[in-house]
């Protein structure tokens, strides 16, 4: 922001405009979620822990490619801003780096298992390209608690709709595009989200504006600036353990769905519509949770959504859901606690930034929103491969009927990897420093600093 101007107001609009862009990236990311696991072990036949596996590796790598572009970003400067560049630029290769995830190679044993890692790691590389610089978009486009929040709602709501598109899409266009051949189904199917995806990004980089550098601010922080501001930021590392225990949570429950409802409810179509229900429902859950934000503060609301899932878990735990009305509404009850911890995590990351700045004196923002990506995405590559080891050891065998201590170890599995996560997300929250108001004295503090 300007040196001494109040913040800046976006509008609507803007505030719409921009949240295209996490529209686009879920387009991606959902589809990476719920169905690249399932395309793995039911499409192209691995055994789930080497899926698992496999998808740790990607998000690892994936993972440490976020700080490394965040510094990039950090140190870029172009007439469009810092960050709006790759947004349009990368777009186009991104695209085709997803449809090759999709791809079946002709190959078998190690050579599949390569090129499968293979097209992962590009892909992974791509979606960080464009992810970091539009993620660390929110620091910069506002210093407004309230706004920030309403930009994190507005991006939920963009990955919600990218979410009921995906999840209602996805298996119609395997089924219509493949021909009987589930893996092929699964590549044009890509290609079709790809070409999408590709299409809405411009409209997210014109939509979306950077304010011009200002004269407080270095225009490139060194190594050490940068190590002492993180260093100091207790924020920020209380919110990444709290992050990576979420995620834990939502990594079981997301790629359980397509697996509890094929084997345990009996009526793998089912599943679309299920999942397209709760992409729905988020039009309704996270306006209710950014109220909840507002209302309680993003610490509380944290709290909140990390009860509601640990009740979740409890109940799951006391009655088999077996039907598909009650698999449903399971899944529909434990997202809400999802979206919940997902607003309040990208309405607080930001305002790490300004916490930082205020103990250290630097401000390495799109740094900061790297390493966030990068615990976020350690989490969910961890917690794939938890979960195919899990679904290893329970006796899973894929496109065959499971053993009943298979289908009672499916239920487990969405009981305790939950509840787990849930529960270190809540105790971690109890220490979290930035109280209701915190926030806003800490920007008060350091705009007096800079005038």
């Amino acid at each position: 922001m300007q040196e001494g101007a109040p913040p800046t107001r976006l509008g609507f609009f803007r505030t719409a405009g921009f949240a295209t862009g996490d529209y686009a990236n879920n387009l991606y990311w959902q589809s990476v979620s719920l169905f690249l696991m399932f395309f793995y072990t039911d499409a192209l036949g691995l055994p789930a822990g080497t899926a698992g596996v496999l998808y740790m590796i990607a998000s690892i790598w994936d993972g440490v490619t976020d700080p490394v572009m965040g510094a990039v970003a950090d140190r870029t400067r172009t007439r469009w801003g810092r960050y709006r560049p790759y947004i349009l630029f990368c777009s186009v290769p991104l695209g085709l780096s997803f449809a090759a995830l999709y791809w079946r190679p002709a190959a078998d044993g190690l050579g599949l298992l390569a090129v499968v890692l293979a097209t992962h790691l590009v892909f992974r590389l791509f979606y960080t390209l464009v992810s970091v610089p539009y993620a660390s978009l929110t620091a910069r486009m506002t210093d407004d608690a309230r706004e920030r929040g309403d930009l994190a709602g507005f991006r939920m709501l963009g990955a919600t709709l990218a979410g009921m598109t995906v999840s209602f899409a996805t298996q119609p266009l395997v089924a219509a595009l493949g021909g009987g051949d589930a893996a092929r189904g699964f590549f044009y199917a890509a290609c079709v989200v790809a070409l999408l995806a590709t299409a809405v990004y411009p409209l997210a980089f014109l939509a979306s504006r950077e304010p011009p550098e200002p004269a407080w601010r270095e225009p490139a922080l060194s190594f050490r600036q940068c190590c002492a501001s993180l260093a100091s930021n207790r924020a920020f590392w209380i919110l990444m353990i709290a992050a990576c225990a979420i995620s834990l949570s939502s990594t079981a429950l997301g790629k359980m769905v397509l697996y509890y409802f094929k084997y345990v409810v009996g009526d793998e179509g089912a599943a679309r519509y299920a999942l397209t229900l709760n992409a729905a429902m988020g039009l309704a859950i996270i306006p209710f949770w950014m109220l909840v934000v507002r209302r309680l503060g993003k610490r509380s609301a944290w709290l909140t959504a990390a009860a509601w899932g640990l009740a979740g878990t409890v109940g799951l735990a006391l009655l088999d859901a077996r039907s598909a009305v009650e698999a449903g509404a399971f899944f529909l009850f434990m997202h809400v606690a999802s979206l919940g911890g997902w607003v309040c995590f990208w309405a607080m990351v930001p305002d790490t930034v300004e916490y930082g700045e205020w103990r250290s004196g630097y401000r390495p923002e799109s740094l900061i929103f790297g390493l966030g990506m990068f615990f976020q995405k350690l989490a969910l590559g961890l917690a794939a491969a938890l979960l195919g080891w899990a679904l290893d050891l329970v006796g899973y065998l894929p496109n065959e009927a499971q053993a009943p201590a298979t289908l009672a170890g499916f239920r487990w599995i969405l009981v305790l990897l939950p509840a787990a996560g849930f529960g270190v997300a809540a105790g971690a929250m109890l220490f979290y420093p930035l109280r209701r108001g915190g926030h806003e004295r800490i920007v008060g503090e350091l705009a007096a600093r800079r005038a």
